[in-house]
């Protein structure tokens, strides 16, 4: 049986919906700063998915939530770009496993670092009890929506 949401409930998706873009406009900011970066947020976020884990263009677009020929241009640019290397999946061969380059290893390490130093500026302008706060929120986020 579904559970209904309070009003309460509400309100705190609401926010969360308005605060995300935000935060993602830091990311991007990051990105753009970080000077030999030619890649957006989402070809960001492929490269970190695919940093963790092989996987195939299917589960990247079923994850990062675009259509499958969208994605598999994203894919195309980033192999061109040489940090993601096709390779036929071991148990299937009519699949094809995506697995980021060394090149495309140290591109995403570089750019976290870079986008993360930007995220952290903000954070040291906040009082010690508000890190607090943000710390305990961000596992509550993590145990709601699972961490990459």
């Amino acid at each position: 049986m579904a559970v209904a949401a309070t009003k309460r409930d509400l309100e705190i998706s609401r926010r969360l919906l308005e605060t995300i873009p935000h935060m993602m406009r830091s990311v991007r900011l990051g990105l753009r700063d970080a000077k030999r970066s030619n890649l957006t947020v989402p070809q960001f976020r492929v490269l970190a998915f695919v940093s963790l884990q092989p996987c195939t263009s299917k589960q990247l677009a079923d994850w990062q939530g675009v259509s499958l020929p969208a994605m598999s241009r994203m894919v195309d640019y980033l192999v061109r770009r040489q940090l993601l290397i096709r390779t036929p999946d071991t148990n299937d061969r009519r699949q094809i496993q995506l697995r980021a380059s060394n090149k495309g290893k140290k591109e995403f390490q570089c750019l976290h670092r870079t986008v993360q130093a930007t995220l952290a500026v903000r954070i040291t302008t906040l009082r010690e009890s508000k890190k607090k706060s943000l710390e305990a929120g961000l596992t509550v986020l993590g145990e709601l929506f699972g961490e990459i």
